[in-house]
């Protein structure tokens, strides 16, 4: 009996480590699956295990921007462009970020940027990671707001150009205090020379970094202020509704009752025939 025991628990000791292994070689850090950009073309077949491509652009003279991405795990996605000594792009390097660590994608540009004279000088795009920029980069505005955790200390923004033959000077990061709200500036000059300037003014979320990428880790997340503004909020939208169709329905009440009280005659007025 004591025999049958040792031997019980001497296969025990070893199954533990075993399967401590097997749980360990199970585990695997967030990887891209697919991926697919706006105005490029990926040259190889993607693999999310092979870290280095080319793309080839549609127009050369168009900055390629995210089209679409999957994921396998929760990681955060953030997004810069390579510049060469002449601040002009050389390509795209995608950057997964997750609890215990970070891995990077790069694609850089087959075909040789054609650098034309032209007046554009207009944004494609502006991220911020663990932040949001509000609108959305669009040819009208100039003036944005970027979103950022409460107790966010750096501000990592990356911005992108329409024309690949545009520069500008954006530094890679911006050290704050949990309680600055800075407005960043952006220079933007066009291959001819033009220039045309953003301001992105800084604003504090109610919600901390370690919230933030959980909301964005999330295969459903869409936007970090979408639908947070009291004027977003389905209660505002409910209560104008309801305020406006108050209004109407009292004015539609003092129409009928002053068609009701108004006499079509006056009582102290003699009847003409008479």
């Amino acid at each position: 009996m004591k025999k049958t025991a040792r031997i019980l628990i001497f296969v025990f000791c070893l199954l533990i480590p075993i399967s401590a292994f097997a749980k360990n070689e199970s585990v695997s850090s967030p990887a891209l699956s697919a991926i697919e950009f706006n105005n490029a073309v990926i040259n190889e077949d993607f693999s999310q295990d092979v870290f280095e491509y080319t793309i080839t652009l549609d127009d050369p003279t168009v900055t390629p921007t995210l089209k679409s991405y999957k994921i396998d795990g929760s990681a955060n996605i953030f997004i810069t462009y390579e510049q060469d000594e002449t601040r002009h792009q050389t390509g795209i390097i995608v950057t997964l970020e997750f609890d215990n660590g970070s891995v990077y994608y790069t694609f850089r540009y087959s075909n040789p940027v054609s650098i034309e004279k032209s007046s554009n000088n207009l944004l494609a795009d502006a991220r911020c990671r663990l932040g949001e920029v509000y609108p959305k980069i669009n040819d009208s505005d100039r003036n944005y707001r970027l979103y950022i955790p409460s107790d966010l200390t750096e501000i990592n923004l990356s911005v992108a150009a329409q024309d690949t033959g545009a520069t500008y000077d954006l530094p890679k990061a911006l050290k704050v205090s949990p309680d600055q709200e800075p407005t960043i500036m952006l220079d933007v000059f066009a291959s001819n020379g033009e220039k045309r300037t953003y301001s992105f003014e800084v604003k504090r979320l109610n919600k901390n970094c370690s919230q933030v990428e959980k909301e964005m880790a999330s295969p459903d997340f869409e936007s970090l202020v979408k639908g947070e503004f009291f004027y977003q909020k389905p209660a505002f939208k409910i209560g104008i509704t309801s305020a406006i169709a108050g209004i109407l329905l009292i004015f539609v009440f003092i129409k009928i009752a002053k068609r009701l009280t108004i006499k079509v005659e006056d009582n102290d007025e003699l009847n003409f025939f008479d």
